[in-house]
């Protein structure tokens, strides 16, 4: 008899506690916008049963045919248990970069650092030395091991942005964004 009620009463803290730590997964919670520089949107959804939270920072929109220089100051970015990325993306409006990009020259610096001066995210290279990631018409250029950072909400972070151009983007937009979750 103690025998079953020990399994009872183990099973009962298991499943509730699964509960406790799986109800998040399986339901939409309303995530704060950040303030300072940059549109907030919420990319937050549900497939089937899960949620899956998400939102990104877009900072304006510019030619990449001419040299850009930017700062851009922030905080507030929620932590919703995945990492933050710093992007640029560019809008590829007749799919011309779907295939090789190894062969272009333009350069993108993108530094991130927290109220106290410090270093979180710092990417600096050729546009064709990034990976190209995308869907729809937008490229999402990122470097692997060190576009991304785990996001502080109480922090305030100041991200520095330089772009000297490759003539063959000329006419296509872009932008910078800070992007956590909204994947699948």
């Amino acid at each position: 008899m103690r025998r079953k009620a020990l399994i009872i009463t183990v099973t009962l803290v298991l499943v509730l506690a699964s509960f406790g730590i799986g109800r998040d997964w399986l339901r939409l919670l309303a995530i704060a916008s950040h303030h300072g520089d940059g549109d907030f949107q919420d990319l937050s959804r549900s497939v089937g049963p899960l949620a899956i939270p998400g939102y990104c920072v877009s900072m304006p929109e510019f030619d990449l045919g001419s040299p850009q220089h930017a700062v851009y100051r922030f905080g507030g970015l929620a932590n919703i248990g995945r990492k933050c990325g710093v992007h640029l993306a560019i809008r590829d409006h007749d799919n011309r970069w779907w295939t090789d990009t190894r062969h272009l020259d333009g350069k993108v610096d993108l530094d991130l650092t927290d109220s106290q001066g410090h270093t979180v995210v710092s990417v600096t290279g050729r546009l064709g030395d990034y990976i190209w990631w995308g869907f729809g018409d937008l490229h999402v250029l990122y470097q692997i091991d060190n576009s991304f950072f785990t996001p502080d909400s109480g922090e305030e972070y100041c991200l520095r942005f330089a772009y000297e151009p490759d003539a063959r983007l000329a006419g296509y937009k872009a932008f910078v964004y800070v992007r956590s979750g909204g994947n699948k």
